[in-house]
């Protein structure tokens, strides 16, 4: 078994070492991009709940255009296509997730003209 300071030179195959790595530094950082973005989304709830309903319109048409884009994403892997390919791995993400974020997408904007 190697350690975790050797793990990262199987990265891939024989040739392709440094590409793998690179992939690999790639999904970390999009991770952690995703995570801080989330937290973002997290700190604009909060302080939307501060607000009055009239005033939180701009945040519902921000997290309906979120939830539109994210509704895409997750179609995509159904087999919408118009954004790109996507490695269709499961459709069952696309079909579980793309409804949830269509309907969250429906309520914020139905909440931001509503307000």
């Amino acid at each position: 078994m190697s350690s975790p300071a050797h793990r990262d030179q199987d990265a891939g195959p024989k040739g392709k070492e440094v590409t793998s790595q690179d992939y690999i530094f790639f999904l970390l950082f999009e991770q952690r991009q995703i995570s801080l973005a989330s937290w973002a989304v997290v700190a604009g709830v909060i302080y939307g709940l501060t607000l009055g309903l009239e005033a939180r319109a701009p945040l519902h048409l921000m997290f309906g255009v979120s939830s539109v884009l994210s509704a895409l994403v997750n179609f995509n892997h159904v087999g919408i296509t118009g954004i790109g390919e996507h490695p269709r791995v499961s459709r069952n993400v696309g079909i579980a997730f793309g409804p949830v974020w269509t309907a969250a997408a429906l309520f914020n904007f139905w909440a931001s003209v509503g307000a």
